[in-house]
């Protein structure tokens, strides 16, 4: 899944200084193999996309106007990246979108979730509606919430089991909940966790297993920064929830960004990121395992000279890609299947440059595509690069810019979504002129030919 227009800001431009040894070949060519020539789309708020094997790609949305009569919609994207019609979602009447997750499995069957968010006040609620592709939800389902929604993940099961999690608070609890949804049944709400006390509750993670059993967590930290603790709440895929385990991540700094990756067994790896120790020093990308139903293991740190964007994404089989942003450049650090951290590579030209955003995604075979901006030094990017691995145990190879449309300025901001098989999208913003800027692109990512 990618989103196009988060609402969250961007993470700040970075001059990089030379790529050093192990960085990846140039290559000048006009258009990346595999990357069709990019489409115009509809300029909207905001909105996520979702790809499922073999072009059947979705997208969820805010429909535009003012905040407090925005719904939500959803439009079907075409083999070629162009987009079908738009299907609004009636949520009983309740206007409002704000947070927005989008989670589609290998056939199409997709679940759809969205904050009511009216930028008023009053609590946040949270809807969401079951679909497939080939037909896609006109009517949601407003989920019981008391407190504001401030986050929100979703899964979906080969079995056409839906997982909506989310995290609520009012002025005394925070809760931790799910809501496991099935066609023409009532969702079954679960409260996975609450604290009544001053911590801060978030980076929500929801992940399946092979056997399509969902796994929560979500990370705790203490008013001083540290320690920061994280949760796991471990599904049956009926509804049912064995009861959290807590336990502590670190102690080391404080946690701005975590994200959870579910393996085929059931077996965990946690991500996360850990402030510098000033605003202005370098954060620190670290790691851990835990085994299914087991606890989280030693840290293992990737780098501590992470200056900018992260991005993550991970595999049923183990594969594991972490996309960051260093002050030489970007970099890319692979894990194996059998759960061995290979060495640290280098991404894109050589020199200094200018990049903001970076996306990755892996494929269920393991094999990592790369999406990121860049420019000259002296400017912001203008240009999107992509490297993509040539097998599932190779790193990706050498990279290629995007084609463009003709005219085109100071495209940025990318972003990917990858399915199973390979094939995707990816989509970002370009200028056109000085009174046109930020026009949406959406270009098909072909599955690849081994």
């Amino acid at each position: 899944m990618m989103s196009l227009f988060r609402r969250a800001p961007m993470a700040s431009a970075c001059l990089i200084a030379a790529a050093g040894a192990g960085a990846m070949a140039p290559a000048a060519t006009a258009s990346a193999p595999g990357w069709s020539t990019p489409h115009t789309a509809s300029v909207v708020p905001f909105g996520i996309y979702g790809a499922a094997p073999n072009g059947q790609g979705v997208q969820l949305f805010a429909t535009p106007g003012a905040s407090q009569s925005r719904t939500a919609a959803m439009r079907a994207i075409k083999s070629d990246a162009t987009q079908g019609k738009a299907v609004t979602i009636d949520a009983n009447g309740r206007p409002g979108v704000g947070l927005l997750s989008l989670a589609i499995n290998t056939n199409a069957k997709l679940v759809s979730a969205w904050s009511l968010d009216t930028l008023s006040v009053g609590p946040i609620g949270l809807a969401a509606a079951l679909g497939a592709r080939t037909a896609l939800p006109q009517v949601g389902t407003v989920l019981p919430t008391t407190g504001s929604v401030s986050a929100v993940a979703t899964t979906m099961s080969q079995a056409n089991t839906a997982t909506v999690a989310w995290i609520e608070s009012d002025a005394t609890t925070t809760w931790i909940k799910a809501a496991t949804l099935r066609a023409d049944a009532t969702p079954i709400v679960t409260v996975l966790g609450t604290d009544t006390g001053s911590a801060e509750v978030e980076n929500l993670s929801a992940g399946l297993d092979g056997s399509g059993r969902p796994t929560v967590t979500w990370t705790s930290t203490t008013p001083n920064g540290t320690p920061t603790t994280i949760a796991v709440a471990r599904g049956d895929g009926t509804g049912a929830f064995a009861p959290a385990t807590v336990q502590t991540l670190t102690a080391t700094a404080p946690v701005s960004s975590e994200r959870t990756f579910v393996r085929d067994g059931g077996a965990l790896t946690a991500v996360w990121v850990e402030s510098g120790s000033t605003p202005s020093a370098p954060a620190t990308l670290r790691t851990a395992d835990a085994p299914a139903g087991g606890a989280f293991g030693a840290p293992r740190t990737i780098s501590t000279a992470v200056t900018g964007a992260v991005s993550w994404a991970g595999a049923l089989d183990g594969r594991v890609a972490l996309f960051y942003l260093t002050s030489a450049g970007p970099r890319v650090t692979l894990r194996s299947t059998s759960g061995t951290w290979g060495a640290t590579r280098a991404v894109g030209p050589s020199g200094k440059r200018s990049v903001r955003t970076l996306s990755v995604g892996v494929d269920a075979s393991g094999r990592v595509v790369l999406l990121w901006d860049d420019g000259p030094a002296s400017s912001a990017p203008n240009r999107i690069l992509t490297a993509r691995s040539s097998s599932s145990s190779n790193p990706p190879g050498a990279y290629d810019q995007v084609a463009q449309r003709g005219g085109d300025k100071n495209c940025a901001k990318p972003s990917l979504a990858v399915s199973s098989s390979g094939d995707g999208l990816g989509s970002w913003l370009c200028d056109i002129t000085s009174k046109s800027q930020g026009s949406p692109r959406l270009a098909r990512l072909t599955k690849p030919s081994s």
